[in-house]
């Protein structure tokens, strides 16, 4: 099997077009998805806030994902989805067998929900209408 090119997201507008796809939460780390074509490279995009700590902590929470994904995107990502990973608290100090389970499995669970469509589906549950049926008390 070939090996699928990564391309790095740099541009704030890839960053905000993935936040509207599906998400897959663990403990080290948030992955953000979204298919962007059908083929192609696949997309990558590392963020962390200061949440996560100065800028030092910060960086190595991004060169700990970079890595991690390098690792596991060739193998668990999909051609032509863009992937965002956001560091959590627990990135720059986790042990990194963890860190590798907890992407793999964020990764494993997006790729299913993308191939199937369940994340639109699940998506389009959870917004709420901006249409109120019901007055509440400041109207």
């Amino acid at each position: 099997m070939s090996e699928i090119p990564i391309q790095r997201l740099t541009k704030r507008a890839q960053f905000l077009f993935v936040r509207q796809g599906a998400r897959a939460t663990r403990p080290c780390v948030s992955v953000e998805a979204r298919r962007r074509d059908a083929g192609g490279a696949i997309g990558l995009g590392l963020t962390a806030s200061r949440k996560v700590g100065a800028a030092v902590v910060r960086n190595r929470a991004r060169r700990r994902l970079r890595e991690a994904a390098q690792k596991l995107l060739p193998e668990l990502g999909l051609p032509g989805v863009d992937y965002v990973l956001v560091a959590r608290q627990q990135t720059p100090l986790a042990a990194w067998p963890a860190l590798l389970d907890d992407l793999g499995n964020a990764l494993i669970r997006l790729r299913a929900d993308l191939e199937t469509g369940a994340a639109q589906q699940r998506q389009a549950r959870a917004r709420p209408s901006k249409r109120r049926d019901t007055p509440t008390e400041s109207d």
